[in-house]
């Protein structure tokens, strides 16, 4: 008797725990773990701050960095395992620290940190910074800054002579303006760079932005090591989030014609065939859409945390999420966005038929989002997404090994490391 109470109780006390994880909300729990997947290898780590598209004669390439190599792969290499650095010389040394000094190398900082990697139709730039001790603070912090430029026929060459710093004439004027903040012990740019990173090669321009007192000039990149005369923004074409807003952070081309923007995320409907009849610009978290050359770009919806990157597929618009000025990573993640028959993005997100949301959550910044081919709809094409947070793991539940380069691939119908 007292065997088949005790066999009573456990199959109560069973339906009662079903009951409850079901009526408490807890199958998106057994749903992400039936969304789970097996990891592949790590092969590209660290912080990724761009992903940039080049043309190395005919064939099309997709370039980045972690800090301390440059990394390249065929855009057509749609498998794991295919970035390499083969054939790429540098002008610099990785950036690296030197406990003890040789003959040839001495103690302390050595080389560069890759930090940004951005390209225009025929060149690659590359901004780092080398390191110097603040011995009041105890920590390394950036010394000097250099863009470096490489004709994008003699990036593969293996010859390092072949980069070039680009520098000013303007005596007594450092090209790139930095400065130590000792209140908050930070390191300040004074100024950045914005690119428009197109499908179509002849619409790849980039741009350097330098803040001066009370003023900003904006320089055209073009692979001269001299700049010396500031480009003038033609105001006919700004398009504008904010019509008081005194900065250009981004460019794109509209339609076959470029446009600067103030937001500092934009993406278009842009493939390597067909020039863009839609655009859309990030405001922190309010998404604007841009349908008429000839009109202002109109807000469509509000994603509710703070927008870092955005990437167009042929039926849909990825939005990554992220706060940088956060102590903690908590407004992260990543949104979907259907496109109508007309192929603008509608006004409310829509669910995942993958595992993006499960892989990237709310603990993690989506620093880039770039779809290698946009004319293929979202599950057809090969995308590549850049995470990334603030604060510690414990704070955040997120995991210092997931930060670096992710992929998703029609073949493996799931995102993975690269």
């Amino acid at each position: 008797m007292k065997n088949k109470l005790k066999i009573l109780t456990a199959g109560l006390l069973l339906t009662f725990a079903a009951a409850h994880f079901t009526s408490c909300g807890y199958e998106p729990v057994f749903y992400g773990i039936m969304h789970d997947v097996l990891p592949e290898a790590a092969t590209v780590t660290g912080n990724i701050n761009s992903i940039a598209r080049c043309a190395v004669g005919s064939d099309e390439y997709l370039f980045v960095s972690n800090g301390g190599s440059l990394l390249y792969k065929s855009i057509d290499a749609n498998h794991h395992g295919a970035w390499t650095n083969s054939g790429i010389a540098l002008p610099f040394a990785p950036h690296h620290y030197n406990f003890n000094a040789t003959a040839s190398e001495g103690e302390g900082h050595q080389g560069q940190q890759i930090l940004y990697v951005l390209s225009d139709a025929n060149n690659l730039y590359l901004l780092t910074a080398n390191y110097t001790q603040n011995d009041e603070y105890g920590i390394g912090v950036p010394d000097t800054v250099f863009l470096w430029a490489c004709a994008l026929s003699d990036v593969l060459s293996g010859d390092s002579s072949k980069w070039e710093t680009i520098t000013t004439n303007k005596s007594g004027t450092p090209l790139l303006p930095t400065s130590y903040d000792n209140s908050t012990t930070q390191f300040v740019m004074n100024f950045y760079l914005f690119s428009s990173n197109a499908p179509q090669k002849n619409h790849r321009t980039a741009y350097l932005a330098i803040r001066k007192s009370g003023s900003i000039d904006y320089y055209l990149l073009n692979g001269q090591t001299e700049l010396t005369t500031p480009f003038a923004i033609d105001d006919n074409k700004k398009k504008l989030t904010n019509n008081d807003a005194s900065e250009i952070h981004s460019v794109f081309f509209f339609g076959g014609n470029e446009y600067f923007s103030d937001s500092y995320v934009v993406a278009t409907n842009e493939t390597k065939d067909d020039s863009a009849d839609v655009a859309v610009l990030a405001s922190s978290d309010v998404l604007y859409k841009l349908t008429d050359a000839s009109a202002n770009p109109t807000s469509f919806i509000s994603i509710g945390s703070p927008v870092a990157s955005l990437a167009f597929t042929n039926d849909s618009l990825l939005v990554g999420k992220g706060s940088y000025t956060s102590s903690y990573t908590s407004n992260g993640g990543i949104s979907r966005i259907l496109l109508d028959s007309n192929g603008f993005p509608q006004s409310s997100t829509a669910s995942f038929t993958n595992n993006a949301p499960y892989q990237f959550t709310s603990s993690y910044i989506l620093m880039t989002l770039l779809c290698a081919d946009p004319s293929k709809d979202e599950a057809q094409a090969s995308i590549y997404a850049t995470i990334t947070y603030r604060g510690s793991s414990g704070s955040t539940s997120a995991t210092f090994n997931d930060i670096g380069l992710w992929s998703y691939y029609p073949a493996r119908g799931n995102w993975n490391r690269e």
